[in-house]
């Protein structure tokens, strides 16, 4: 890979550019520079993997309010497209400014893209996704807490997303060891929060737990 021609952009901004951010003075620096373009090609790659891989679409909280009258023509288009699904399998967090957010994550084992499992082995990607009201605005920091941890690691940058339904955290981290792992986003309205360890109860975290396999 050839250097940069000049300071390199960092990944947080690379991250957000990627995100769609509008940032003139980066844009002209990758316009010239081949290694930052390279860098940002790759971001771009991992974060649309998996989604585009991810094929089944899937009905949330707020879908579920609608008119009596069509409610029952819409029942079998309902039971067509939704699969059996562990409710334990996400966890709601609720903050005051943006409402409730369902934190889910993907797992990428071998190419094979999979939202229904909730154990690791070495080699697997993770990605975290949250589904939030429309025409919100959050941040989202990923915290990650092995078993007995009296710290979490903070594998991808915190992000601010426009809310909708699955949207996907920037950034994809893999799980080590022989414990099992809280995978836990913490929700800010109008600013990153404040990171501290994820505590059960905190009412702006939703955590999911993965074990080893």
């Amino acid at each position: 890979m050839s250097a940069c021609i000049g300071e390199p952009i960092s990944w947080l901004r690379l991250e957000r550019v990627a995100a769609g951010v509008d940032d003139a003075p980066a844009g002209a620096h990758l316009a010239t520079c081949a290694a930052c373009r390279s860098a940002l090609e790759e971001i771009r790659r991992d974060v649309v993997a998996l989604p585009v891989l991810h094929v089944m679409p899937k009905r949330r909280w707020w879908t579920w309010v609608m008119p009596a009258m069509v409610a029952a023509a819409a029942v079998a288009t309902i039971l067509f497209v939704m699969r059996p699904r562990d409710p334990g399998l996400t966890e709601l967090a609720r903050v005051k400014g943006v409402g409730q957010v369902e934190v889910d994550v993907v797992r990428e084992r071998d190419g094979a893209i999979r939202d229904d499992v909730r154990s690791f082995a070495y080699g697997d990607r993770w990605k975290v996704i949250v589904t939030c009201p429309p025409n919100a605005t959050a941040w989202i920091d990923v915290a990650v807490i092995e078993a007995g941890a009296e710290r979490a690691d903070y594998p991808v940058a915190p992000a601010q997303i426009a809310c909708g339904n699955r949207v996907v955290i920037p950034g994809a981290f893999v799980l080590t060891g022989a414990k099992r792992h809280r995978v836990c986003a913490r929700v800010g309205a109008g600013a990153p929060p404040t990171r501290s360890l994820p505590r059960d109860g905190d009412d702006n975290v939703a955590c999911v737990t993965i074990s080893p396999e």
